[in-house]
């Protein structure tokens, strides 16, 4: 094994020791505090917690991104900060769009699955300009999340992928890097983050199905990031991911029943319905990363 190559592990190996411990030792401390899983919890300020758990959490890896470099000396070279439009436009509309996409596809998916025994009138009822608007409003605040979902890519697609890619092929480096940020929710997954507690199999299971979506997660993520050069479009799908899914649009525009009934759902039996659009935004982000680009550029 070369110098260099040594050198990348290193430095990725300090990234995923510094990315890892808060969760790890933060979730255990709030668990003994509340005396139960945070997310699942019912307790006064317990949304405030988690609230500032989501924010400044996410904020962890691009923490780490930056105390590698100075602590291992990299400098500020390929940071993937950059803004570069010319020839990558599509890629950074699909930063955009297909977010969106994917969450409408998820809403017909849910009633197709779920509420087949409602109309699409009874399910959703509340198309109205009121609720154009609320939908409107909430892709427009999802500025707010650009932020931390910026701390999350700045740490996950702008260093540890490029590391990742250093040292093995395409397809290996997607899944791993996938398994990587999967486990790093881990501890959160423990806590009743996404899935809840009440499922057969917890935790294990759940933190299984996080790896396999954000393995799915990073074909698109890192496709988008190595494409234009620039973190910032994988941020803005990250932010409407967060703030525009399925739960969401549900809320705006389900009926009473139809909330009602999604509310018995099973969080891991619906998991395979509800990322359906996410596997094929996937797999065509695989095959597209995976075609060599003649006039792919290496400025950043």
């Amino acid at each position: 094994m070369n110098n260099e190559k040594t050198l990348t592990i290193k430095r990725l190996v300090i990234f995923l020791v510094i990315s890892f411990l808060p969760f790890i030792i933060l979730m255990p401390i709030l668990w003994n505090i509340y005396g139960e899983p945070i997310y699942t919890s019912q307790k006064e300020n317990v949304a405030v917690v988690v609230y500032m758990l989501g924010v400044f959490g996410m904020m962890i890896p691009s923490c780490a991104h930056l105390i590698t470099r100075l602590v291992t000396k990299e400098g500020f070279k390929n940071t993937y900060l950059g803004v570069h439009f010319k020839g990558k436009e599509g890629y950074w509309a699909a930063s955009i769009v297909v977010k969106l996409i994917e969450g409408w596809a998820g809403l017909f998916l849910l009633w197709t699955v779920f509420l087949k025994d409602l109309s699409f009138g009874e399910a959703f009822q509340h198309f109205g300009m009121k609720d154009i608007g609320a939908y409107l409003l909430q892709l427009a605040s999802s500025i707010i999340i650009f932020f931390p979902a910026f701390g999350e890519e700045w740490g996950w697609r702008g260093y540890m992928m490029p590391k990742l890619l250093e040292l093995m092929p395409k397809p290996a480096a997607i899944v791993v890097g996938g398994i990587i940020w999967g486990l790093w929710h881990a501890p959160l997954t423990i806590a009743g983050h996404n899935f809840g507690t009440d499922y057969s199999g917890y935790p294990f299971v759940g933190i299984l199905m996080m790896c396999l979506f954000c393995v799915m997660m990073n074909c698109f993520l890192t496709l988008v990031t190595e494409k234009t050069r620039s973190i910032y479009p994988a941020s803005f799908i990250h932010m409407i991911n967060n703030n525009l899914s399925v739960g969401i649009l549900l809320m705006n525009f389900g009926s009473e029943a139809a909330i009602q009934k999604t509310d018995g759902i099973n969080n891991i039996e619906s998991f395979f319905v509800l990322t359906s659009a996410s596997m094929v935004t996937a797999i065509i982000s695989f095959i597209l990363f995976m075609k060599k680009d003649k006039t792919e550029t290496v400025s950043i």
